[in-house]
Formats: C-alpha cells, structure tokens, sequence
C-alpha cells in the first residue's frame, strides 16, 4: 500500500509539473544539437546530454516505444548484427570491438529518438520544441557573430572558452586561413556544420506539416548568420531552401510591383555592393576553383566519398564504424554497410520525397554536407524529419 502510495504521489508530481519537465526535455535536446562536435573523451557532450534526456524521460514516466516502433528498431539492429556476423566471418579485415561499438551506439540513438518522439507527439509539444529549437539557435548565431568580433579585435575580447571541447586552429574559422576573412562558426567545430544546424531550423521553420508557426525574425537571423559562415555548401542549401519557401507561397498570378518591392531590391543590391569585395574572395573566386578543379570540396563531397566503397564487399561493406571520415552519408553507408543498407536508405530519402517533397529535398541535400550517420547529429535531423515531416491536417492545441 505504501508503494502504491509513493507510486501515485509521483504520477501526481510529475502532471503537476509537466510543463517543466518539457521545458527541461526540449531544451536539453535543443542544446544536444549545438554540441555534437564537443568532445569530452570518446564520447560528445551530446552523448551525455541524450543520457540525461533518457533519464528524464523515464523518472518522468513519459519514456514509451511502441509496439510497431519496437519492430522496425529491431528490424534495424537484425539488419546490422546479420551484417556484423557475416562480416567477422568473411572480411578478414573487420574489427569485430569497432563493429559492437558501432551497434551500442545506433541502439543507444534509436532508442533515444524514439522516446522523445513519442514524448513529443503525446503531448503535442511540436509547437513548444521548435519555437525553443529557435532561440537556442538565435543564441548560437549571437555566440557565433561575438566571436567574429573578437577574433577581429585581435585578443582584445576574450572567446577562447567556447572552443574549450572542439577546435582552435587558424584554419577551422579563417578563409584559407587568411585572418582577414574570419568564417563564423560559433560553438561548433567548421563554419560548415554551424551552416548544417542551422540550415535543419530553417528547414523546419518553412515546410513543416503540423501547423506550427515561427515568426519570421528568427529565420531571418537564422539566414543573414549563415551568410556569415561563407560555407559555400551551407550556403547554397539555405538559397535552395528559400527559393523553395518562396514558391511556396508565391501567387504568380497575384503579384504586383509596390514600393516594398523596390525597397527591398535597393537594400539587397547596397548590401551586395558594400560586401563586393568579400563576395568576390568567397564566392566567386571560389565558384571558379571549383569549376577550374583547382578547390576540391565539392569533388570531394559528391565523387571522392566513394572511394572507400570496397567492390569486393559490396554486398556486406567493409562493417560498421570501418569507413574513415568523409562527407557523403550515402557513400558512408555503401561502403559500411553494403548494397541493402544503401538501397533502404534510398528508398527512405524517396518516401520522404513522397510525404513533404521540400523536407525531402533538404534531407538529400543534407546528406551530401555532412557525413557521418552514426554522429548524434544525424539522429538529431532523424528525430526533427520524424516529427515535423506530416501531421498536414493536425492542428495543434498548445500555446508554445
């Protein structure tokens, strides 16, 4: 009786503050985001971070899998411990500890996404998650446009403690390591994965399906930050995802010249003008390198990331956690994985075309910006596409 009794005074104390057990959740994972590249150890904070998320959703009682959801997470371990065994027996050249690594890690993800999701959906707290998602963003861009400053003020402005747990070399924030041209990254190791995490808000911001409105200042923060980056592979993304937002809204057959229009084509062309200099260093000159071959990144991303598919273990791969660095999720799956991982990781990207074309698009675009599927990072853009990829004709009932 006296078990029952502590039982349901913890039931009551958990819905009396619930409100505060999902601010607590939702920023925590918001945070997890801006620190995947934060290395404490072997592991990331974000690592440490899901574990706290973890716990508290269970101390909360709002942990749940459901029956379906258990199939399909044991379906994707069957898939990796068949590949895993197969492996140790026919690649002489497998590690069987990397490959058991691997597998801990993408149940420890799965699991973990799967909790805050069903959490999220429950308690219809998308609205709640991505408003939070925003300013936690808003803050990383401040962070980023601070550190700028102070890295142009040559020492005079102390920055050194956000890079404590990631990088501090010249070449991870200045363009071709020239100090002139200070790339902003933030918290985050490359000016390219700052343009990765906000990219994914951008995109979430715009096209996704469950009603949820953000205004428009934190985009527009969100976008002139990425600018700053001069990331040409994040900032070709963010143009792509606005064209689409503004097909997206664009009436052709309702539009007129008013002076907000002329307005706002003055101010763009001024801002290009007073930036000329900086944009002919970064973008243009850079657009002929790639052209000419002379700037490898995108040869890189697109054809180099496949250079460790091995032919001879096309079907198995070279196993889990075996492929070195590169920035092609696709590729990286091929070559670890094999052929079957790769085809259902292609008929994934095609059912999301399927489901939110725009969210779809950017999910493929993002793949080829960063790689690596089994960083935190990645169960992070999985959890946002889950959450936010349907629901077109659900309303929410929350005020966020």
């Amino acid at each position: 009786m006296e078990n029952n009794s502590l039982i349901t005074k913890w039931k009551d104390f958990n819905e009396t503050y619930s409100y505060g057990w999902s601010i607590l959740i939702l920023f925590l994972m918001s945070i997890s985001f801006v620190v995947t590249d934060w290395m404490i150890g072997i592991f990331t904070v974000t690592d440490y971070i899901f574990a706290i998320v973890g716990f508290s959703l269970l101390v909360s009682g709002n942990y749940r899998v459901r029956k379906k959801q258990l199939l399909w997470i044991l379906l994707l371990l069957g898939i990796i411990v068949a590949n895993i065994v197969m492996n140790v027996n026919l690649n002489e050249q497998f590690v069987f500890k990397t490959g058991i690594a691997a597998l801990i890690r993408i149940t420890y993800y799965a699991g973990l996404v799967v909790g805050v999701y069903n959490y999220v959906k429950d308690q219809e707290l998308e609205a709640r998650f991505l408003k939070i998602l925003n300013i936690v963003a808003v803050i990383v861009c401040m962070i980023g446009v601070y550190i700028t400053i102070a890295l142009y003020s040559q020492g005079k402005l102390p920055y050194e403690f956000f890079w404590n747990f990631t990088r501090t070399d010249l070449l991870s924030y200045a363009f071709n390591e020239n100090p002139a041209f200070i790339r902003t990254r933030s918290v985050f190791s490359e000016p390219a994965y700052l343009g990765f995490f906000l990219n994914i808000v951008l995109a979430m911001n715009y096209f996704n399906k469950g009603n949820v409105k953000i205004h428009k200042g934190f985009s527009l923060v969100l976008t002139l930050t990425m600018l700053l980056t001069f990331s040409y592979s994040a900032i070709g993304i963010m143009v792509m995802i606005q064209v689409l937002n503004i097909l997206k809204k664009m009436n052709f057959r309702s539009l007129k010249w008013t002076k907000n229009t002329t307005i706002y084509i003055l101010l763009f062309l001024v801002v290009i003008l007073l930036s000329w200099d900086l944009i002919d260093a970064t973008i243009i000159q850079r657009t002929g390198d790639i052209l000419s071959g002379e700037d490898g990144s995108a040869y890189f991303r697109i054809i180099r990331s496949w250079d460790f598919v091995n032919t001879e273990h096309i079907f198995l791969g070279n196993g889990i956690g075996h492929t070195p660095n590169v920035w092609n999720v696709y590729a990286y799956i091929l070559s670890d994985l094999g052929l079957i991982a790769f085809i259902l990781s292609g008929l994934f990207s095609l059912y999301l075309l399927l489901v939110n074309f725009k969210l779809g698009l950017v999910f493929i675009a993002l793949n080829f910006q960063k790689g690596g599927y089994l960083n935190p990072a990645f169960s992070i853009l999985l959890l946002l596409i889950f959450i936010y990829m349907g629901n077109k004709n659900k309303k929410l009932h929350i005020n966020p």
